[in-house]
């Protein structure tokens, strides 16, 4: 194991374990069952430096998603809602700037009402007023085992599969989301 994968283990080690709050998690991803409550990490909100939890999402064009298909790049998990009317200036500022392949746009609504993703990516392109050539996956789940609540929510994950960034909220300037962006995918080009 590199030096680098070690001090990162160490570090989400220190950082679960003075963190409070619980999240639900698979047991395999924690590896870790018999120390803790199966299916549960501690977290205060600062998702930074936790492992991106295992997918497999399917996009309104049938195409399947999972964290390997991400691995060795830095990417954005976007969370967000069908409803969610004030979440499109956002996806727009994410849309502008994030590489195609590198963004994908998650729903936490669990409802059935809010599953169609071919819908849902369809208005927000009305709302925009231009296409939007981005997967959207319907994934409560997956939105549940990261503690997303609040939306828009969306996750840099490193090229390892680790949160390395976080924004909430209202985002909706393209310069300041291409410089998150840039910053991290640049930072693993040049190491």
């Amino acid at each position: 194991m590199s030096k680098k994968a070690v001090a990162l283990f160490a570090l989400m080690t220190i950082l679960s374990t003075s963190m409070s709050g619980c999240i639900g998690i698979p047991c395999d991803w924690t590896n870790s069952c018999e120390e803790m409550e199966c299916g549960t990490i501690e977290i205060d909100g600062n998702w930074t430096g936790l492992p991106m939890p295992s997918f497999l999402g399917v996009d309104q064009n049938e195409q399947s998603w999972n964290l390997t298909s991400m691995q060795g790049e830095v990417w954005i998990a976007y969370f967000s809602a069908p409803w969610c009317a004030h979440c499109e200036s956002t996806l727009d500022a994410y849309d502008q700037v994030i590489p195609e392949g590198k963004l994908l746009i998650f729903n936490k609504d669990i409802r059935e009402e809010h599953s169609n993703m071919s819908e849902w990516k369809e208005t927000s392109e009305e709302k925009i007023g231009r296409n939007i050539s981005r997967p959207f996956m319907n994934a409560p789940g997956l939105s549940d085992v990261l503690g997303v609540e609040g939306i828009p929510h969306a996750f840099v994950v490193d090229e390892n599969g680790v949160i390395v960034d976080f924004t909430l909220g209202a985002h909706t300037d393209p310069v300041e989301l291409d410089e998150l962006y840039s910053f991290y995918a640049n930072s693993t080009i040049s190491e």
